[in-house]
């Protein structure tokens, strides 16, 4: 996923959003070709939502955070060792990480951020928010008056 650059200059962009360009450039450079440096997710619309589910199997929801700006979505949180594990262990195989992750999500579907919620239930994250009607598109009449 490339960052598309929009055609204005960077002085008309708030220092917040370009900072969220950077984390986006930092995520994609990280994480590799092919791959993803966060959770495995599915993002997806019902005729009333958006709604983004994110496998984080082992992990309290008290260490997930999650944050909105500008229609980008972030997940981010760290995934830590198995609790109770107090004995040195050698790993024959060890496939799964325990480390820091985040995940950056484009959202292009007009939503209301404010009233989006939360849900963690067996390992998925559930992250739905309502969609509300575009204004931009929709004509809107000027009535004229004459000059007198």
């Amino acid at each position: 996923m490339a960052v598309k650059r929009v055609g204005f200059p960077a002085s008309v962009m708030g220092e917040e959003f370009k900072n969220l360009l950077r984390l986006i450039e930092e995520d994609e450079k990280s994480s590799g070709l092919g791959e993803t440096s966060g959770p495995l997710l599915d993002l997806y619309e019902t005729k009333e939502s958006v709604v983004v589910e994110a496998d984080l199997p082992g992990i309290d929801p008290s260490e997930i955070g999650l944050c909105i700006f500008h229609g980008f979505l972030t997940i981010e949180g760290n995934k830590s060792e198995r609790l109770g594990e107090s004995e040195k262990v050698n790993y024959l195989c060890m496939e799964r990480s325990f480390e820091p992750f985040r995940r950056i999500i484009r959202i292009t579907v007009p939503i209301n951020p404010k009233e989006g919620r939360a849900v963690y239930a067996r390992g998925v994250l559930t992250v739905t928010f309502p969609k509300i009607k575009e204004k931009r598109g929709e004509p809107i009449k000027i009535r004229i008056e004459r000059a007198q």
